[in-house]
């Protein structure tokens, strides 16, 4: 499992202009047609996980070229082409409330022939999983809000993601992809994307932090009592307290003695299952994350993995207002396409090479 990118975009409310979001369904759908018609549903799962490709995606069709609606608009518009269910691809999910359809969506994309009940359950499982990673173990202030699945009805998957932090007004989206060949923690990412590049964050989800998790599964599994009496008295609550003034990530010291009990009481037998516990949230994991450093000396991941066209205009008339004549335009010769007319089909392709050649000889590739 990969994940395979992330965007920071600024927090927008409102909804795309209607006659906007109409245009957006038809040659959104299109377009994704065109790929799995001519590389197949394959090509266009592994697209929709790059993160760049997919904000290309949303620009060609005229939405925000960095606004946190990109998302939704975009995969909304996509799920509402692919509704009635004839295509090779069924997306599941939505924002806010929509999250919580998931089970119920996948039960209507068995029905509809896309999977069987036990590769669905699988991308079910796996679909929470990959939440509380992007929720929990990263810990990069941002909460999630929104979470669709792409899929095909070959058990590929494509799983996007978008958390928001009300304070500073952004967005993150993290792209996860079938396709992986990495661990589940094992630096599954393909890239982050984004201009906004955090100081010291809390990344147990990547492989620097595996020792890390190691002596937390450790700590989860001895009697508490032995760490609370040399860890809960005075009044020491930063992490700097307890490092002789070495450099360290320096955050409030809370730790939920109750829960640790319970923890081990229950004596995981793996960090899955330590991440999957009734009650373990960020805050546990980040405690006991911090006792594993204090203890064991194992320290975690601080760094943020951030890594630092229009078409047809922009909603808001950024960099030119939609051009509604041409967008129509565009929407009837890309349909014939997928109608299969022979005519428009070849000055695509030759479209295609001519623009590709054009590339190539401004960046200088042979």
């Amino acid at each position: 499992m990969e994940k395979r990118g992330t965007a920071i975009l600024p927090l927008h409310y409102g909804h795309p202009p209607e006659y906007l979001y109409r245009r957006m369904v038809k040659l959104g759908g299109i377009v994704c047609d065109l790929i799995s018609e001519k590389f197949g549903t394959e090509t266009l799962l592994e697209k929709m996980s790059d993160p760049f490709w997919f904000h290309s995606l949303s620009l060609a069709i005229g939405f925000d070229w960095n606004s946190s609606g990109t998302t939704t608009a975009t995969l909304s518009a996509l799920k509402e082409y692919y509704s009635s269910g004839k295509g090779e691809i069924s997306i599941i999910g939505g924002k806010g409330k929509k999250m919580g359809n998931v089970r119920e969506e996948l039960r209507t994309a068995e029905s509809l022939g896309f999977s069987d009940d036990s590769h669905l359950s699988r991308i079910y499982a796996t679909s929470k999983r990959v939440a509380r990673i992007d929720q929990n173990l990263l810990q990069d202030s941002y909460d999630l809000y929104l979470h669709f699945i792409i899929l095909d009805g070959k058990h590929r998957w494509s799983i996007i993601q978008q958390g928001l932090n009300s304070e500073s007004r952004l967005a993150r989206r993290y792209h996860w992809s079938w396709a992986s060949k990495r661990e589940f923690l094992d630096d599954g990412r393909y890239g982050l994307s984004g201009f906004e590049q955090k100081i010291s964050i809390l990344d147990l989800s990547s492989s620097a932090s595996e020792r890390n998790r190691k002596s937390m599964l450790e700590l989860a599994r001895e009697n508490p009592q032995k760490f609370y009496f040399s860890l809960a008295r005075d009044s020491q609550r930063t992490l700097d307290s307890f490092n002789d003034g070495q450099k360290v990530l320096n955050m409030d010291y809370r730790i939920d003695w109750n829960r640790m009990r319970e923890l081990y009481e229950y004596q995981p037998q793996d960090f899955q299952s330590l991440m999957d516990f009734r009650g373990v949230g960020k805050s546990t994991l980040r405690a006991l994350s911090y006792l594993a450093e204090i203890i064991y000396g194992e320290s975690p991941s601080y760094e943020d993995p951030v890594k630092y066209s229009f078409a047809l205009g922009g909603k808001d008339g950024v960099p030119k207002p939609v051009n509604t004549h041409d967008y129509d335009l565009a929407i009837e010769f890309y349909n014939e396409v997928l109608s299969g007319t022979p005519e428009k089909k070849v000055v695509l392709e030759k479209l295609s090479k001519s623009l590709a050649k054009y590339s190539a000889s401004k960046t200088g590739v042979k």
